[in-house]
């Protein structure tokens, strides 16, 4: 059976340790520059030397993520990050960018490349564009499903899956809805986790706003995935790489969650079953979790995804409270219960503290058994009858930090030792990845005048290599019986050895090519036009009779007016599932693989010249600029275009309600019908709608195919930089119709047009 490998996060260096001591076969991490994790720890560039260095000595890989948008102003410091972590020897990089894949792919043409699940490569062709890339490794949303997992895996390109940890509402690289309510973009490693927070779900019945209710008000929280029981099915699916989520998380997570994967994994390898049992679920739980779902991949929805009622650490129940002293809680525990444990009573506000005392029957004990009643010291504020939490367990962190203490982990090494008299002495030393050094001694073996040196007394010496990950499971002996040479010497030519080994086992690519950055000269040039992206048919009537090129956001409405109008031109689905159209607007990199003039959309990211001149070169009729790039970026990107490649032509969108999320959960259908039928309807009897503790109101829009689409409270207006955008070269405007009437929609048109002509 093909061997699959475990991927775990390192958030800092202590995490790195967990991961490796407790049996990973790579580490992703990342450094100080364009990670998606700007509020992790992360690596210094000292920091990164040595965890390639550690990981290396153990054969286990380390893949940096370079996944974020980079603006044009920061290539440069993007390619020279890239080329410092070429010199550092790391394995992969994992990228979002398609701007920095198409530089690493010319100038790193060595370097091995990931494509980031915010790359939002979601189907075949895409997967298919990426291989002819040169991409070696896709990492797939974590809404794939088994069944598109296992087709996608018969297509030539490693397949990475998340198998544990948080989950994203939103499809990954596809939400601005940090960015735009609190200027902190998902896309840049900033995310402020909107979908973390309280929502009111409401229906617009007439001019009223009807409030539905729900089990919780944290509609958009999903559970953690935790796909453990189910992984064997994923292995005989094709799965190349398992990951685990969790760069925030403590070391102590990582090292309990890599120890279980890695006994699953290699169980089912050697065809022995592997048992979940209701102490691992429960440990699982101390460590974190939101309640456990085996998510999209099997097809889990509503209440078995999603989480409303807490978006934070759960734990597991301790107790609760029975009564209420001046200074004193009288709690009946459920469980077990040690002095320095973490814990939280729910309430009005939940307070959290770590038990620094425990009273029994008046005194001081260290530990509460489950059952008993016991005493804390109060916390004021919190009710009789309330719930506690255990959210973190002394004792099992204990256990887990001494998981990774020192060099638990040991690496197979075989040798030989060659002691012939009046000759230099010398010892091989290999590994099982054909690495081997060989060290000869300065020394000269001499005739033993009395007792000889014996091949026992040779190998106990040869075998001290505990301060070491290094365990020799093998040694031959080439020696006179005779002979003899200085313990120390036998030390000193091990420990040489094993520094030597380790130096090689460290640098894993040492030939790997730089070339210089050269660009292709686009022919393209910008013309006039203003583009409308409609999702009705009462808009399509507003524009119909205007000087615009028309664009459906829906397909079948499009298969409906281009009976009437053949000049209208489709915009395909973010999530693109079926075969693509002859012409019209791109929103995903599957239709690359086409290499048809296409305009490519907003969901392509464009955020600098060289994501824009990848397109082009892979016959991009039109570029739109990534919604997230303002209107002093955007002439950035035009003025580089023009001195590097001679042009191109982009488009700016200057009006539309922007989509914050796009997601396979349908919250209408969870609350209104538990989740219990697809294609229910209900989107086209109301409209639905949810409202933050701000009051902000986020219009849900539904497509054909069940997905929400979350939209901003009002419309992003950009109109007043139209003529200084058309100063600068660019004549491609493009306006979005979303939920406005045929009226609405006519206003706006005739305001759009007169400011483009």
């Amino acid at each position: 059976m093909k061997k699959v490998e475990l991927l775990a996060p390192a958030g800092s260096m202590e995490a790195l340790y967990a991961a490796v001591q407790n049996g990973c076969d790579a580490v992703y991490l990342g450094g100080e520059m364009f990670g998606a994790r700007a509020f992790a720890q992360n690596f210094s560039r000292d920091d990164l030397k040595g965890a390639i260095r550690y990981a290396h000595m153990y054969g286990v890989s380390v893949y940096i993520t370079v996944n974020t948008l980079i603006k044009e102003d920061e290539m440069h410091a993007a390619i020279d990050y890239v080329s410092y972590l070429q010199d550092i020897d790391v394995d992969a990089l994992i990228i979002q960018d398609l701007g920095l894949l198409h530089v690493v792919r010319n100038m790193f043409p060595d370097m091995e490349v990931h494509a980031s699940t915010q790359m939002h490569v979601h189907n075949p062709d895409g997967i298919l564009f990426l291989k002819n890339q040169g991409v070696k490794r896709v990492v797939v949303p974590r809404e794939t499903t088994i069944e598109e997992i296992e087709a996608y895996a018969k297509l030539g390109v490693d397949l990475e899956v998340f198998v544990q940890g948080a989950l994203c509402v939103s499809y990954s690289g596809q939400c601005l809805m940090s960015s735009v309510l609190f200027d902190r973009s998902g896309n840049r490693g900033a995310c402020a986790q909107p979908c973390r927070m309280q929502y009111g779900f409401y229906r617009k019945e007439e001019d009223c706003l009807v409030p539905i209710k729900s089990k919780g008000d944290y509609l958009l929280s999903p559970k953690d995935l935790n796909t453990l029981e189910r992984l064997p099915e994923l292995i005989d699916a094709g799965v190349a790489s398992f990951k685990i989520e969790g760069r925030m998380k403590r070391p102590e997570y990582v090292a309990y969650m890599v120890s279980l994967y890695r006994q699953a994994i290699d169980a089912h390898l050697a065809h022995r079953k592997f048992k979940v049992s209701k102490e691992m679920i429960e440990d699982m739980q101390k460590l974190f979790h939101r309640g456990f779902t085996t998510g999209h991949i099997f097809h889990q929805k509503g209440s078995a995804l999603m989480n409303p009622i807490r978006p934070n650490h759960m734990g597991v129940e301790v107790g609760k409270i029975i009564g209420l002293k001046k200074d004193k809680m009288r709690v009946k525990l459920s469980r077990d219960l040690d002095q320095g444990d973490g814990v939280r009573i729910l309430g009005d506000e939940d307070e959290g503290f770590r038990v620094n005392k425990i009273y029994k029957d008046g005194l001081l004990v260290n530990h509460g058994d489950a059952g008993s009643i016991i005493e804390l010291d109060r916390i004021y504020g919190v009710k009789e009858h309330a719930m506690i939490l255990k959210t973190s367990a002394v004792h099992q962190l204990k256990q887990l930090q001494e998981s990774y203490q020192g060099y638990q982990r040991r690496v197979d090494i075989y040798g030989r030792f060659t002691m012939k008299k009046d000759q230099h002495p010398s010892l091989s030393v290999y590994d099982e990845q054909g690495n081997q050094v060989e060290i000869i001694s300065e020394c000269i073996v001499e005739k033993a005048m009395k007792t000889p040196l014996s091949k026992e007394r040779l190998e106990a010496q040869l075998m001290k290599t505990k301060d070491t990950p290094y365990t020799f499971q093998n040694i031959e002996f080439d020696m006179d019986e005779d002979a003899i040479m200085p313990i120390k010497e036998i030390n000193q030519m091990r420990r040489d050895a094993l520094a030597a080994l380790n130096e090689k086992r460290v640098l894993q690519h040492p030939n790997r090519r730089k070339n210089d950055k050269k660009d292709q000269i686009i022919s393209l040039t910008q013309k006039k036009e203003c583009s409308i992206i409609l999702h009705t048919y009462e808009q399509y009537r507003a524009c119909v009779d205007q000087d615009v090129t028309i664009y459906i956001d829906s397909l079948p409405l499009y298969e409906k007016i281009k009976q009437e109008n053949p000049e209208v031109k489709p915009i395909t689905p973010r999530i693109m599932k079926t075969a693509y159209p002859d012409q019209g607007m791109i929103q995903d990199i599957g239709g690359l693989y086409q290499e048809k003039n296409y305009i490519y959309g907003t969901s392509l990211n464009v955020s600098n010249s060289y994501s824009a001149q990848f397109l082009f070169e892979h016959q991009a009729q039109s570029v739109v600029f990534s919604l997230e790039t303002d209107k002093d970026e955007c002439i950035k990107i035009m003025k580089q275009a023009k001195q590097r490649y001679h042009g191109g032509s982009f488009a700016y969108v200057v009006y539309g309600k922007r989509e914050l999320m796009v997601s396979e959960y349908c919250p209408i259908n969870a609350v209104e019908k538990d989740s219990d039928k697809k294609n229910c309807g209900l989107c086209r009897k109301h409209d639905y709608l949810l409202i933050d503790k701000k009051k902000r109101q986020f219009p849900l829009m539904m497509d054909e195919n069940c997905r929400m689409h979350l939209l901003e409270e009002t419309a992003w207006n950009r109109l007043e930089d139209i003529q200084e955008l058309k100063k600068a070269g660019i004549q491609h405007f493009i306006c979005i119709l979303n939920d406005e009437d045929e009226q609405t929609s006519r206003e706006v048109i005739k305001q759009v047009m007169g400011l483009c002509q």
